[in-house]
This record gives structure tokens, sequence and C-alpha cells, in this order.
């Protein structure tokens, strides 16, 4: 009778395994990119109403994000997220938020990169159609409230 395993059934046992993690760490990567890319949703998602507030008073745009309670120059205390600015090009949109992520301690794929959270139309009764959108970051990584758009 033999005791342990053989020589073929622990290489089964790695190479098993190592296809797994083949398999794993990519998914895993992307899924972090993505937590990475929501925090700026989060933080528009605070923005929002404070943009509703001021666009339904004057039926302007705010002329910079400290107005709306941002820091100075847009800058703020955030994990991923370097500064938050007001875009006036974003096609079709009343007003848009431009959020641009840090460039250490972030996935290649965003690092450095700008994403767009647009409120498109404004209705008066206080709601508002939103948009989310990057030309620079793929979507891949974004998250599922901005694919497709």
């Amino acid at each position: 009778m033999q005791k342990g395993f053989m020589l073929i059934e622990l290489m089964i046992v790695v190479a098993i395994i190592g296809i797994l993690a083949a398999i794993a760490i990519p998914a895993y990567q992307n899924y972090t990119t993505r937590a990475q890319v929501s925090e700026a949703l989060n933080m528009a998602s605070s923005y929002k109403g404070e943009l509703i507030a001021i666009y339904g008073e004057g039926g302007t745009c705010p002329a910079s994000v400290e107005m709306m309670g941002g820091g100075v120059s847009g800058l703020i205390n955030s994990k991923y997220v370097q500064s938050v600015g007001l875009n006036t090009t974003y096609p079709g949109a009343l007003c848009a938020f431009e959020f641009t992520f840090s460039s250490s301690g972030m996935n290649a794929g965003v690092a450095g990169k700008k994403l767009i959270f647009a409120m498109m139309n404004y209705s008066g009764s206080g709601s508002a159609r939103w948009e989310c959108a990057s030309t620079e970051i793929r979507q891949l990584y974004l998250p599922s409230a901005c694919k497709g758009i």
C-alpha cells in the first residue's frame, strides 16, 4: 500500500491552481479598477442635489465647484479622485462634472484620466437626466451606470 501522493498527482494539482490563477487575477484587477472609478460616481451623487438646487434657482450652471461647497480649485480629500471641476464643453450637457483620477495608487487604465458626469436636461421639478462617459477610460473599467453611453 502506497502512502502520500504521486508526482503526477501533484503536478495536476499545481496545473489546476495555475489555470485558476490565470483566470482569477485579471478578473480581480478589473473589479478593483471599476471600484476605483465608482468612487467618482459616489462623489457625483453628493454633488447632484446641490447642482440641481443652483440650476433650479438661477437657470445656469455654477461658475465653479467652490460655489457648490467643493474645495479650493476642486481639490478634494479622496483616495482615488484627485480633483473635481466643471466641464463646459460636454455635448448637450447643461452642467457637467469632470473627475480627474489620481496618478499614483491606481490601475494604469484609469490613472490620471478623466470621467465626465453630466446633467443632460432639467425638467424644473427637481429631476434631471444624468449621463456619465469617458473618452479616456475603456468601457471595461466603467461602472454599469456608465456602460453603453
